[in-house]
């Protein structure tokens, strides 16, 4: 049975050690690979649950359960409830797995295929639900151009709370498949004895001597007996096994053009990945993800474009509305940003520009369903519309009440002003 090897991740601000088995790393290569190559832009993220042994501050990666998702949300590792509910179910499956007998939950991975290693906070509030014992860890996997994985470990502190801008130590996935597994030596298997005819190695006179005693001959041909060697044996020049002349080793045809290949082979992958690397544009994997009314807008702060661009725009068409959000290195270097939707209908386009003037541009779009709240925003303004106009028409008929009363009033008086005339006139 072959023996895993072992990674370690020691860090002096970490209050645990971290063992990994390669095969582990492996499978999960597989995993984040995998789901990284399912989309033509950055892919979808994929998560699993770390299960090992702990002892004391060490603790020891040895197997691994992927975690379902639907990607309700996009191609980000953001579990719904139905998620959610599944991770609870598949933990106390696991819990009963004869394959993890002996083995406990020491946290979890997940990929970041569009943003740094780092914690979210939806990552930090699925590490808090899920595994919340203060010596379980995350491990966040950024994949890369050819199969290259960075990857780091995040810890609690003493007093419970995580660094979640970046972790204490980063490093690169070994290479696929190389030395993961290490055979154990082979203890030598005996080979039954067997007699090594003489004629390969005696000399002329014992030759001479065998032919004429039979005893001697069979003891030239095959050997000393089991019990010992006998004295006749050194007489004979028996040794412990034939002995052949060397061969002759053979010429070294043309080791010159061994070399000549090799160069050339080197040439040609070196002119080739400069080419690469100059000639066909990196992308900037632009990605819009809408959540309860809001768009997530990331990109890839590590893309060549992005590290050498010295401004940038974000232009936002929102159904009929438009607008630029200009960024600096800064907020470039940040990698998302987030805004209000108002429409169903969503147009997102970055642009950066390096300092000689080059531009380089994506766009991404996002179509659904008009926002929750529109409706009732609209049926609420139209409320407020009519109780404007119904207290106004409440103000104007009081004011021609009081215009109305103040007439009769004077009517009144006249009235009363004439029919004392009239008396008078009239005795």
């Amino acid at each position: 049975m072959s023996e895993s090897k072992f990674g370690s991740w020691t860090v002096a601000e970490s209050p645990v050690t971290l063992e990994y088995s390669l095969v582990v790393i492996e499978e999960i290569r597989h995993e984040v690979a995998e789901g990284f190559q399912r989309l033509s832009r950055g892919g979808i993220e994929v998560g699993g649950v770390l299960y090992g042994t702990r002892d004391g501050r060490t603790v020891r990666v040895l197997a691994l359960r992927p975690i379902a998702c639907e990607h309700a949300r996009g191609p980000a590792f953001l579990l719904s409830d139905k998620d959610r509910q599944a991770l609870n179910a598949q933990l106390l499956r696991d819990a009963e797995d004869p394959q993890l007998e002996g083995l406990i939950s020491v946290g979890w991975f997940l990929s970041h295929t569009r943003s740094e290693i780092a914690l979210t906070e939806s990552d930090l509030e699925l590490y808090s639900i899920f595994f919340p014992a203060p010596w379980q860890a995350t491990l966040v996997i950024r994949p890369g151009r050819g199969g290259s994985m960075r990857a780091g470990f995040f810890v609690r502190e003493a007093d419970g709370t995580v660094k979640s801008e970046r972790s204490y130590l980063e490093f690169n996935f070994p290479d696929r498949l190389a030395g993961v597994l290490a055979s154990p030596e082979r203890a030598p298997r005996e080979r039954p004895g067997r007699r090594i005819p003489t004629y390969y190695r005696a000399d002329e006179g014992a030759v001479v001597a065998a032919q004429r005693d039979p005893a001697q001959r069979e003891q030239a041909m095959f050997g000393p007996a089991a019990g010992g060697a006998s004295p006749r044996d050194s007489e004979l020049g028996l040794l412990a096994g034939p002995q052949l002349l060397a061969p002759t080793p053979p010429r070294r045809k043309w080791p010159w053009l061994v070399v000549w290949a090799a160069v050339i082979v080197i040439l040609a992958a070196m002119g080739l990945r400069y080419w690469m690397q100059t000639s066909l544009p990196e992308p900037i994997s632009l990605s819009v993800i809408e959540h309860d009314g809001q768009l997530q807008i990331h990109w890839n702060s590590s893309s060549r474009p992005v590290r050498s661009a010295v401004r940038g725009a974000l232009e936002i068409a929102d159904g009929g509305d438009s607008r630029t959000i200009e960024l600096t290195r800064d907020a470039l270097a940040g990698g998302n940003m987030t805004a209000v939707r108002k429409s169903g209908d969503v147009e997102i386009r970055l642009t950066v520009e390096n300092a000689e003037g080059v531009r380089s541009q994506e766009a991404s779009r996002y179509l659904g369903p008009p926002p929750t709240g529109s409706a009732s925003s609209r049926e609420l303004d139209e409320l407020k519309r009519q109780n404007a106009e119904l207290e106004a028409e409440v103000v104007r008929l009081h004011q021609e009440d009081s215009r109305k009363a103040e007439r009769i009033q004077q009517l009144e008086r006249l009235l009363k002003l004439r029919l004392g005339t009239t008396d008078q006139d009239n005795p």
